[in-house]
């Protein structure tokens, strides 16, 4: 996919799962049920142990079948890293100019994370391609409604708050796109630990036919 076919899935699809595993064999195993749950937004972060293992076994499965994500990618040297292992977007939970640059340099989609006017401005004007509203937890729907206001150029994904019951506030507010927590917002740390993989499949589907109903 070109990248802006990918920027596009990312809109459509609306929800982004993100899985911060306590082993790569865990989140390997959490991001192939939530694919086989109908996922095709999947983030793996580098605070993951051996997150490169599961970057490149991801890729290396589901080709463009999937928009794949690195997460929490803090330096330059994750970000050249990430591009390696054939990641599409490389997300931050910061804003830092030196990340963005790679991301945008080697093609890929940059979503630094911001949380205030000066951050996304900033980060507009260096490029970068969606801004990462982060954390939104006590900022909710209607930050993204004011933030859109004097930046209607900007594409904004709210992260840290973003469930079930309140996407379409999201949605409804502006955001161009969600992600989600497999273990906080979707609620699945126990399911995981246990390796109840068929339930993570099944919280997966309910999540992602919400999040493609949006607006329709």
């Amino acid at each position: 996919m070109t990248k802006a076919e990918i920027i596009q899935v990312i809109h459509e699809d609306w929800l982004t799962f993100i899985m911060r595993g306590d082993t790569a064999d865990e989140t390997l195993e959490t991001c192939e049920a939530l694919i086989a749950g109908g996922a095709r937004l999947v983030e793996a972060a580098f605070t993951t142990p051996d997150v490169t293992r599961v970057l490149r076994e991801l890729r290396r499965r589901h080709g463009s079948g999937i928009v794949l994500s690195a997460g929490t990618v803090r330096t330059p040297e994750q970000a050249r890293i990430a591009v390696d292992c054939g990641v599409d977007v490389i997300v931050a939970p910061d804003f830092y100019p030196p990340v963005v640059e790679v991301a945008l340099k080697n093609g890929k989609v940059s979503i630094p994370g911001c949380a205030t006017p000066s951050e996304i401005a900033e980060a507009l004007r260096l490029g970068a391609d969606i801004i990462k509203l982060f954390p939104c937890y006590h900022l909710g729907p209607e930050y993204v409604r004011y933030i859109l206001a004097p930046f209607p150029e900007a594409r904004l994904l709210p992260a840290g708050s973003v469930t079930y019951d309140n996407m379409q506030a999201y949605y409804d507010a502006g955001a161009f796109a969600g992600v989600a927590g497999v273990t906080t917002e979707c609620q699945l740390r126990d399911a995981i630990q246990a390796r109840r993989f068929d339930e993570v499949a099944a919280v997966a589907r309910v999540f992602v036919e919400r999040a493609r109903g949006l607006g329709k």
